[in-house]
């Protein structure tokens, strides 16, 4: 493949951002085409839950609704997990010259299985305690809040707005840790408790570098997901709850808007962790190295 992009290299923030861009004019068409295998689908999945969510007559059965909704949540997070192995088996072909426009699911369904059961693992590993202590926390607010009622408001509005603060400032902490929390398992070979290890302690490391990152990219994609978003809360807020086929083609564009921009922000991502690994460990160097001693 000509203008062959070096995986591991220390980069700059602007040349993170310029090498992701290259990789993705390079190779969007491999990219997508093996995205939409399973992309599509679950998209389509996605926009009947989601679209079932503005359905004023559902929400009146309270057990059906939750039933829905535990779906919607379900289906979403396999695409998440598909998405992101899927980017990752590309980008782990490519690395290994393995990758061109013919690569399809048969080339890269090992990979893909791998990639799913890591991602699979480790994200509950990380998800469900930070869920529990959601849950936690929202139960003892509304304990406090109730106790306020009782008379001692001001103690318990003090209580509650410190532990939101607390909440706000780990989030803030932790997410740069999140946005490479699966590559020590793609790319490294690492283990999927030592890949949450690794993860957090390059996030914690390199927090300023990621963080705005995150910004950058956060704005202009979310910009996008919300073009996508606006015609289906249009429709939602004039049909007055009453669900119709534009509810449910409306309700696909934004569930496609998430299947297009996840792969970018994986690659986005994949070259942030490429370059702090580089920084850090010399893995290119290292590599040249070996290969001379074994001249």
């Amino acid at each position: 493949m000509s203008n062959r992009i070096e995986f591991y290299k220390n980069r700059s923030i602007g040349e993170r951002f310029s090498v992701s861009v290259d990789f993705l004019k390079q190779n969007w068409k491999v990219l997508y085409k093996n995205i939409l295998i399973g992309g599509l689908p679950l998209a389509i999945m996605m926009s009947y839950f989601l679209a079932q969510q503005m359905n004023v007559e559902l929400a009146h059965d309270v057990s059906v609704f939750f039933i829905h909704y535990v779906f919607f949540f379900l289906i979403s997070f396999l695409s998440m997990v598909y998405l992101y192995s899927m980017t990752g088996a590309v980008l782990y072909h490519y690395d290994r010259n393995q990758l061109s426009e013919t690569t399809g699911w048969n080339d890269l369904k090992e990979t893909f299985f791998r990639f799913s059961g890591k991602t699979v693992i480790i994200s509950l590993s990380v998800y469900i305690p930070l869920i529990i202590f959601v849950v936690i926390f929202a139960a003892f607010s509304f304990v406090l809040g109730d106790f306020s009622s009782s008379g001692s408001q001001t103690l318990s509005i003090i209580v509650i707005i410190f532990f939101l603060i607390l909440f706000i400032g780990g989030a803030i902490a932790l997410t740069p840790s999140f946005t490479i929390l699966y590559f020590p398992a793609y790319f490294s070979g690492k283990g999927n408790w030592e890949s949450i290890k690794i993860a957090f302690k390059l996030g914690f490391k390199n927090w300023g570098s990621l963080f705005v990152t995150i910004i950058l990219a956060g704005i202009v994609l979310y910009i996008i997901y919300m073009l996508f978003l606006l015609p289906f809360i249009f429709v939602a807020i004039f049909s007055m709850g009453q669900v119709t086929i534009f509810t449910y083609i409306f309700a696909l564009l934004p569930a496609l808007a998430i299947t297009m921009i996840y792969p970018i922000m994986s690659v986005i991502f994949a070259f942030q962790y490429f370059s702090i690994v580089e920084k850090e460990e010399g893995v290119s160097l290292q590599s040249r190295v070996s290969e001379f001693e074994n001249l």
